[in-house]
């Protein structure tokens, strides 16, 4: 039997956010559309595919009223690239939105009908344009650098991203590559003294061809298997809210690390006195958190559930005597961790969150405090949710913004 899916256009009117900084709103038929480009209170007629689904993807058409709070975005890629979906907005307006998108899932996914008195006033980075300390890129056919487009596809880079540190920027045009390269993407990195990183990402187990380099940015190649430096160094050096981290090229990389600054002294108002607090810090990375919280608890105990970072944590981490190291997937290695007395834990969850049987065994623990550290309101919420079921209270949420005019958005819950 062949199924025929149906174009449609309708009219619409946009009531809040979604996550992802999509606008909702309902088609005649009650169901759900979410559409990027437009604003709550804004009417448009949009282009959907109905898949008879309950909830609907659309692309917009045209806008047939537009709010007041609609500005002329600055870049020329604006509407196509997938980074950037808030640049038709001021950065305070912004700001408002991302918190009531967190309210917004803490209310209908986590059950928090207070939410809006749970959370803080959202906190803003210190930057609103060249903050960006990374650039994920990918190549097209021709070798041109490319974002991706909001369909997943490649999309030409027009030599400048206004959200990218200015010395990457200006990095773009140091490296040309050849059709066929070989190369599956790149990623620029800069440090805390503008020095950069070029990593090379391929299928190949090392470089097809030599690249020359007549400048001082570091190059690294990553096959599936190991990474080859090419040229300089493979490790960088961060500084965030007076804590200096390592990165090599195969770890995670703080892309806004200033914005953790103003974090760190809100943070700290918020907890009591952590000097006899014994904390475990699951999916330590690179380990800024454990050293921003070694400085300031009786000891930390970290949890890495692979080797990846393994060897910058303990670079990172090597001059406290306080802090030990545990790797190991979370439900094999607490069982071993001894319970303390005054003992905190900190999820960073990041993007993915906790499996739920991770977050009952952290439970399970009755420790006194548990932060979540998370990238993403949806799954910051539904592992709130889980852990609201397993008895835990929700004390408060602070709310920042690691990367203005994209829908990015960090938050730290504090439970008891």
């Amino acid at each position: 039997m062949e199924i025929k899916l149906i174009n449609k256009e309708e009219d619409i009117e946009f009531t809040a956010w979604a996550n992802g900084g999509a606008a909702l709103g309902r088609l005649a038929d009650g169901r759900v559309v979410f559409v990027n480009g437009v604003l709550p209170g804004e009417k448009a007629r949009i282009r959907y595919t109905d898949k008879g689904a309950r909830y609907i993807s659309a692309e917009l058409v045209r806008l047939l009223s537009k709010s007041p709070m609609r500005i002329e975005p600055r870049c020329p890629l604006y509407g196509k690239c997938a980074l950037c979906c808030m640049q038709n907005l001021e950065y305070p307006d912004q700001l408002h939105a991302k918190r009531e998108i967190l309210i917004d899932h803490l209310i209908r996914i986590a059950g928090l009908k207070n939410a809006g008195a749970l959370v803080q006033p959202i906190l803003g980075a210190p930057s609103e344009w060249n903050y960006a300390r990374s650039l994920l890129l990918g190549l097209d056919g021709d070798g041109n650098f490319c974002v991706p487009d909001r369909s997943g596809r490649l999309l030409k880079l027009e030599a400048y991203c206004p959200i990218t540190a200015e010395c990457i920027n200006d990095a773009l045009a140091s490296f040309t590559f050849e059709p066929d390269s070989g190369i599956d993407e790149l990623e620029f990195r800069a440090d805390e003294t503008d020095g950069i990183q070029l990593i090379l990402r391929g299928q190949s187990d090392k470089p097809e061809e030599e690249m020359e380099n007549d400048t001082e940015i570091s190059v690294v190649y990553q096959g599936p298997e190991s990474s080859w430096v090419m040229a300089g160094v493979s490790t960088l050096q961060q500084s965030a809210a007076g804590v200096k981290v390592c990165a090599s090229d195969s770890s995670p990389f703080l892309k806004n690390p200033d914005v953790l600054k103003s974090v760190c002294e809100n943070l700290l108002k918020e907890l009591p006195d952590l000097s006899e607090v014994s904390l475990i810090d699951i999916n330590c990375g690179t380990g800024f958190w454990s050293r921003w919280f070694g400085e300031r608890c009786r000891e930390v105990r970290a949890v890495m559930p692979d080797e990846r970072c393994c060897e910058d944590f303990v670079y990172n981490l090597d001059d406290l005597e306080n802090v030990s190291l545990y790797i190991g997937d979370v439900d094999e290695v607490l069982p071993g961790i001894p319970i303390q007395q005054n003992e905190w834990v900190v999820i960073e969850g990041e993007t993915t969150g906790l499996h739920e049987s991770h977050l009952s065994e952290i439970s399970g623990r009755l420790p006194k405090r548990i932060l979540c550290l998370y990238e993403d309101p949806a799954i910051l919420a539904r592992d709130l949710k889980r852990l609201l079921d397993l008895g835990c209270r929700v004390l408060s949420v602070l709310p920042f913004d690691p990367a203005p005019q994209t829908a990015s958005l960090g938050a730290i819950a504090v439970l008891e």
